[in-house]
């Protein structure tokens, strides 16, 4: 919804694209964005223009959105799920004269390519999942589960469901960041999870010094 709002498109024609369907965690991730989703789909704000089969190909995603905005020249906007994904679909949209900031498009997982795409305007926003956090949590687990002790309810916090094996799993969340230029430098650059020195090159040095990020 803030993509939509900052880029000034009022009535958004979205491209609802996923992982690959065979990936339990791109059914989870769709079930997230789709559950924020569908409510305006259901009372008109939002027009859901199609929903391709899914991969996490990016030149297969190519394709999917190409087909899709050829025959759908109303779409507007475009969830990817992962920046790998939505990096050849921006480079599509350049080369139809799509200008930066007029077309939202998201992201997932805080590569470099998909912070640089964000610097240029191509890219509103991408998911950060800090990794140390995911990896203390895990430590945190197996020393229960080593110990033969049953993790305390502050640790998994809640459940998921195996799309394969239609169980529920008890599962450990965390609270993932949501990426822009507004808070790069104090997220990913501040974690070094992508050095400074790595995003800030050519093109981008400008853009970095806009958002805040010294090299």
């Amino acid at each position: 919804m803030a993509c939509a709002s900052a880029e000034g498109v009022t009535k958004p024609n979205v491209l609802v694209m996923k992982g690959a369907p065979t990936d339990n965690n791109a059914t989870l991730f769709a079930q997230g964005y789709l559950g924020v989703l569908t409510p305006l789909f259901s009372s008109g704000k939002y027009v859901n223009v199609g929903e391709p089969a899914g991969t996490w190909d990016p030149p297969t995603a190519e394709s999917e959105f190409q087909q899709a905005f050829t025959a759908h020249k109303n779409i507007n906007s475009v969830v990817t799920p992962n920046d790998e994904n939505a990096a050849p679909i921006i480079t599509y949209l350049q080369r139809e004269g799509i200008k930066a900031k007029t077309f939202p498009v998201t992201g997932q997982d805080a590569t470099l390519v998909g912070l640089q795409n964000i610097l240029s305007g191509y890219q509103c926003g991408t998911v950060y999942k800090p990794i140390y956090i995911e990896a203390q949590a895990a430590v945190a687990l197996a020393m229960f589960l080593r110990a033969g002790k049953t993790p305390p309810s502050t640790l998994v916090n809640n459940t998921t469901t195996d799309s394969q094996e239609h169980v529920s799993v008890p599962s450990v969340l965390g609270t993932p960041e949501w990426v822009t230029t507004a808070n790069m430098n104090s997220t990913v650059i501040a974690d070094n999870f992508v050095p400074a020195q790595q995003l800030c090159v050519g093109q981008y040095a400008a853009d970095c010094k806009a958002a805040g990020i010294s090299v």
